[in-house]
């Protein structure tokens, strides 16, 4: 049975694999493991028993402002709505934190569509997020995702 939890901190190994497979597409950055330890409150991921199917975080930028990232969903448990299960915990967390908008950055523009996002310009996310994530892409400053943001 699949469940969508707050992982622990024995499920970081499993978690950095998984990440791992998606930053050789560069679909999302890598991280390393003592960064998924330390921010180990900010995911949700999915299981199917013991075993890490998926991830995805909510990292807060302002008392207004939060980013869903580090989507990952293993390839055997794909197209089954666990991205729109995750994205929707992380949007419940977000309206529970008081949290009055949240973005992403992503080249998944119609999946975030369809939860509600609209497109903004790249140059309204914040210069923290620039400095400390997107300088690290391998893309930059040629990047291919777009920015979209939800008001909760």
């Amino acid at each position: 049975m699949i469940e969508i939890v707050k992982p622990t901190i024995s499920d970081c190994a499993q978690m950095k694999n998984l990440i791992d497979k998606f930053v050789k597409t560069h679909v999302v950055l890598p991280r390393p493991i003592e960064d998924i330890a330390e921010r180990i409150r900010e995911f949700f991921i999915a299981k199917d028993g013991s075993k890490v199917i998926a991830t995805s975080s909510l990292r807060i930028f302002y008392p207004n402002l939060a980013e869903i990232r580090t989507i990952t969903i293993d390839e055997n448990y794909q197209k089954q709505g666990l991205g729109r299960k995750l994205v929707e915990k992380e949007l419940e967390e977000a309206k529970a934190l008081g949290i009055e908008k949240v973005f992403a950055l992503t080249t998944q523009i119609e999946f975030f569509k369809k939860m509600g996002f609209a497109l903004i310009n790249k140059k309204d996310l914040p210069l923290k997020k620039i400095w400390e994530d997107c300088i690290k892409c391998p893309l930059f400053p040629d990047c291919n995702e777009e920015a979209l943001i939800i008001k909760l």
